[in-house]
């Protein structure tokens, strides 16, 4: 009996809540954020943010959504980010020239840059976090130019060209994503899951990868270091090219 009045407590109060109100961010988290209703959307006062509704661009160009202030959460509240042109040249969202900006709890598909971590010409590109999203289709997932600190991690990345990028980055990491189905484009050639290129250092640590069109899973610069990364499907145990085994130095 008991058990029962309070599972008629529990769904009284589920049945007040709205199926928005339900899942919006500012609710789950206790503070006061703003909704993001429509495409493209700029950022540029610090503060948290979120997706109320799965929102559709079909932009060939430019980022969907643009960050350009720092001390930024965005929360893609459990929805989705799209563009419906195939072939285009588009970022989901853009963080230019900016530092201590989260990303997280969604999708984000069909764009030519999932999410990228861009500078300018000051290089302000440090210490931000794209965790617990779902990339289907965008032909790089994550992009980091010139980053420092820069962290990936909990993500799925589905298809695309290049799941993560890290170009000319110091001190970044990606760990604990899962990453398949890449395949080389006419546009990157690649179709490797992890890349780090012109590094000053980067680490690529528990990851799984499954076999896509390329012979390695993982490309990294002689600065880079890796472990504990899983690859699945390929004709060699450790099928990756570069970097330093961090394990076998730590023993």
């Amino acid at each position: 009996m008991k058990r029962n009045v309070a599972l008629s407590v529990i769904l009284a109060g589920v049945a007040l809540l709205s199926p928005t109100g339900a899942k919006a961010f500012e609710t789950a988290q206790g503070v006061v954020a703003t909704p993001i209703t429509s495409l493209p959307w700029n950022i540029s006062t610090p503060g948290n943010y979120y997706l109320p509704t799965d929102l559709t661009t079909a932009a060939v160009a430019g980022g969907a959504i643009t960050i350009t202030a720092s001390q930024v959460i965005l929360d893609l509240n459990g929805r989705t980010l799209k563009d419906s042109v195939k072939t285009n040249f588009a970022y989901g969202i853009l963080v230019f020239n900016q530092v201590d900006v989260t990303i997280q709890n969604g999708d984000i598909d069909g764009f030519n840059i999932g999410v990228f971590l861009s500078p300018n010409s000051t290089d302000e590109n440090a210490k931000n976090t794209v965790d617990n999203v779902k990339f289907n289709g965008d032909a790089i997932g994550v992009m980091s130019l010139s980053g420092q600190s820069n962290l990936v991690k909990n993500c799925i990345i589905d298809g695309g060209d290049i799941g993560i990028l890290f170009n000319q980055d110091s001190g970044s990491r990606a760990e604990n994503n899962i990453l398949e189905n890449q395949a080389a484009s006419e546009e990157f050639g690649a179709g490797i899951a992890l890349m780090s290129t012109g590094s000053l250092g980067v680490v690529f640590d528990n990851n799984v990868v499954e076999k896509g069109s390329a012979t390695v899973g993982m490309v990294m610069s002689g600065t880079d270091k890796y472990r504990f990364d899983s690859f699945v499907g390929f004709p060699a145990n450790s099928p990756h090219v570069g970097g330093t085994n961090e394990l076998a130095d730590s023993l």
